[in-house]
């Protein structure tokens, strides 16, 4: 007997380069998800590149009109090669909707069954250098000689810090009760700051280990000593870094997902690669980030443990039996080469069926 459930507006942003084959195969579960007694609305817009096609903008006050509006946003991903020398670039629609929506806190997964990897990267998303000013480039005469120059601003406040913070601290209670906190704060003052909250933050948590690391070093325990890790907090920029670097524990970016979450409990999911405008449209890209996105929206925002973990485990059994896209083939023993759509099929039957 299926419970019905409320309706749940939920947009999906396609977005660029192999965006709209990737969102295919989410929309394939999303739509079984429905015989589960899921009252889903689906409904489709611009970002990035192709917004930039239609509207002479990467992100149009429309469509941010109806991200608040929604439930939930999919997001495929932004940019390519064809707009690289337009003014305005396809990722200032993702930046633009981080900040107007205050998606604040990313939580990245780093999950590998199949090599007991297990850990979350908590990445602050609305400050630090990406969006701090004063920012440019210029120029001046230095020694007489006229010199191009550039500058960002890393910028933080305390409660930008403290609410970032928080988000881990409170996901660290139901895991391992592990804190670790990467900063630069023997060189910048705003990593002083960083580090100087999360310990009077740690006060409030007693049974949390709280472990602070350069990011220079912390770059090489991601990859020999990950299974020390839990919660990992960062600011922006080290968590765009890192997060990046650990798809080398997963076997491809394109196995990575995330949710950014705001203060009014509306979720941006989105997996963690690039739009790879390179294999566009050839049916290749492996969708696996994307449906690993679709696992923490049935835990997010379902909050139904049951499917999350039942989507999880058969995309997992698909690698298992060797079924893979071509960039997972040389992690994959005795592989079976499958396109895109045929992955995405072979999920949804074990999603169903099994």
């Amino acid at each position: 007997n299926f419970i019905i459930f409320k309706k749940m507006n939920i947009l999906i942003l396609p977005g660029d380069g192999i965006g709209p084959e990737i969102s295919k195969q989410l929309v394939k579960i999303l739509k079984t998800c429905i015989l589960y007694g899921y009252n889903i609305n689906l409904i489709y817009n611009y970002i990035g590149g192709i917004s930039i096609d239609k509207y002479n903008l990467p992100l149009i006050d429309n469509v941010l009109k109806i991200c608040n509006e929604s439930d939930s946003i999919i997001l495929g991903c932004v940019g390519g090669y064809k707009w690289n020398n337009y003014p305005i670039k396809p990722e200032e629609g993702l930046l633009l909707l981080r900040k107007k929506l205050n998606f604040f806190a990313n939580i990245r997964p780093i999950k590998c069954p199949f090599k007991n990897i297990d850990f979350l990267i908590i990445r602050e998303l609305n400050g630090g250098i990406y969006y701090g000013k004063p920012k440019g480039i210029s120029k001046q005469l230095i020694n007489s000689i006229p010199t191009w120059y550039s500058y960002d601003t890393e910028l933080y406040n305390e409660q930008e810090i403290i609410r970032l913070i928080k988000v881990g601290f409170n996901l660290s209670i139901n895991r391992k009760k592990k804190i670790t906190s990467i900063d630069k704060s023997n060189v910048l003052n705003s990593s002083k700051l960083w580090k100087k909250i999360v310990n009077y933050v740690s006060k409030q948590y007693n049974n949390i280990i709280v472990n602070h690391l350069y990011i220079d070093y912390a770059t090489i325990e991601l990859i020999k000593n990950f299974k020390n890790l839990d919660v990992v907090i960062t600011n922006n920029i080290f968590g765009d870094i890192i997060s990046d670097e650990c798809s080398l524990l997963t076997g491809s970016l394109g196995m990575l997902p995330s949710v950014s979450l705001n203060n009014k409990s509306l979720c941006l999911f989105e997996p963690c690669h690039g739009s790879a405008p390179d294999i566009a449209g050839k049916n290749i890209a492996n969708p696996i980030g994307m449906l690993l996105s679709l696992v923490m929206m049935l835990e997010y925002l379902f909050n139904n443990i049951y499917l999350s973990n039942k989507l999880f485990y058969s995309i997992y059994k698909v690698l298992s039996y060797g079924f893979c896209t071509f960039d997972m083939k040389k992690y994959i023993n005795n592989f079976k080469l499958v396109n895109t759509d045929e992955f995405g099929d072979l999920v949804n039957y074990y999603f169903y069926y099994d």
